[in-house]
């Protein structure tokens, strides 16, 4: 089936499809509950007279509660793949004992057209532990498909960066693809995030960026080949040439509305004479080497298990955005993005920089990797490029169509001018 002319419409469609289905579930759901509740085998609609329950003395906390009495529990379709692909079979290898799954304790954190994420809980002698599943629903593609391959295929290449998969069990429900995995929680929630916690994160990314740089990439080519993304490869370098046209385009459709003007009008031409040195700036950021990046390294996407030692044991959560690229691009995910939206703590921002940008270089030394040049200069540069090539573009995009707020447009025209001028860009 072809969709390249019409992908929106597509897309849209399966929107509606999944919207409609989901109504429909829901609805069906509700019929079979009344009929649950009317049933003369519910518990609670029958005559005869209930035993009063005696105290039990208190568990200590490694032991799991009993589970809801599996009669009462209806199972829903979670529970009934679990048995019909013998799922606690494939898991129990992992934690060395036979596993059972608490029918009685899921939580769908979340269901979108594309994919579905379930909190379970597991017994493992006699100890419950949270897994997490998530469901690829079929087709899978695009940049899904990309975190598929990660979990399928990288997983034992870099097994301390990435959740534990259990299992995956594919061509479920018409081509869905399952994927059981350990359940590590997401620093959102658990602290309250400021810099300082930069130095208990970046000596993961270090790790997980030596382990894949430059020629220690090119030793598992047969793995990554055919599927995970090339900054460099033709189709992505003439997307970014594709993106740098169309900024121009939107920054002279910017000029056009007075209440843009005013904020651009000072940046205009300087961003013409650098944007048409692109769509690669900085020579140097390739020379520093190239690595699997996360690339969306936001705090829902870190998670630690163990955050009141003072060692984190992090592990990067949600790959869809991982590529073959400059291994600071990353640097300028966890930076970057962290001072673009936080303006409480921009006063900090140039110390931050100088002291994380020195702790990753002094890490990837650990693993043979060193810079030539200054990493604070390879930080500047890294957020350069990214702004130029993709986030400049969104910030005019959203601001000329209406789709969102330009939140963030003044702060980038802000280090375009300072650092530009800096690297010699103008």
């Amino acid at each position: 089936m072809n969709r390249s002319k019409d992908s929106g419409g597509y897309d849209k469609g399966r929107l509606d499809g999944f919207n409609r289905g989901k109504q429909d579930g829901y609805n069906k759901g509700r019929e079979d509950a009344r009929g649950t509740m009317t049933s003369p085998l519910n518990p609670q609609n029958s005559q005869t007279p209930q035993t009063p329950q005696t105290s039990q003395a208190p568990q200590t906390p490694q032991t799991s509660q009993a589970p809801e009495d599996p009669q009462n529990t209806p199972l829903n379709e979670v529970s009934l793949k679990w048995r019909e692909f013998h799922c606690a079979d494939k898991i129990s290898g992992h934690f060395g004992h036979p596993v059972t799954l608490n029918d009685g304790a899921m939580e769908c954190l979340k269901d979108t057209v594309k994919s579905t994420i379930w909190r379970l809980e597991i017994t493992a002698n006699q100890q419950s532990y949270p897994m997490i599943l998530k469901i690829f629903k079929a087709p899978v593609a695009n940049q899904d498909l990309i975190e598929l391959n990660m979990y399928r295929k990288a997983s034992g290449i870099l097994p301390d960066l990435m959740p534990l998969i259990y299992s995956i069990e594919e061509g479920i429900s018409g081509g869905d693809i399952w994927v059981f995995m350990e359940f590590v929680q997401q620093l959102k929630g658990q602290v309250n995030f400021t810099p300082d916690h930069f130095d208990k994160i970046i000596p993961a990314l270090a790790k997980l960026h030596a382990q894949t740089h430059n020629e220690r990439f090119l030793q598992h080519w047969d793995v990554f080949a055919d599927w995970l993304p090339r900054y460099h490869s033709e189709s992505s370098t003439a997307e970014r040439q594709k993106n740098i046209k169309e900024t121009l385009q939107y920054l002279d459709k910017a000029m056009d509305r007075p209440d843009l003007k005013i904020r651009l009008d000072s940046s205009y031409y300087r961003l013409q004479i650098i944007l048409h040195k692109g769509p690669d700036f900085f020579p140097e950021l390739l020379q520093a080497g190239k690595s699997i990046i996360h690339n969306d390294l936001q705090s829902p996407n870190i998670g630690c298990n163990n955050v009141v030692d003072a060692n984190w044991n992090i592990k990067f959560i949600d790959w869809e955005g991982a590529r073959f690229a400059p291994c600071w691009f990353d640097m300028f995910n966890l930076l970057g993005v962290f001072f673009a939206y936080r303006k409480d703590w921009r006063s900090e921002e140039d110390a931050v920089i100088h002291r994380c940008a020195h702790l990753y270089a002094a890490e990837m030394v650990k693993y043979g990797i060193n810079f030539q040049e200054d990493p604070v200069k390879l930080y500047k540069m890294a957020y350069l490029q990214r702004v130029l090539e993709r986030s400049l573009y969104l910030q005019l995009q959203w601001a000329t169509e209406g789709q969102k707020q330009a939140f963030l447009l003044e702060g980038y025209l802000e280090k375009i001018e300072v650092w530009g001028k800096e690297l010699g860009l103008y």
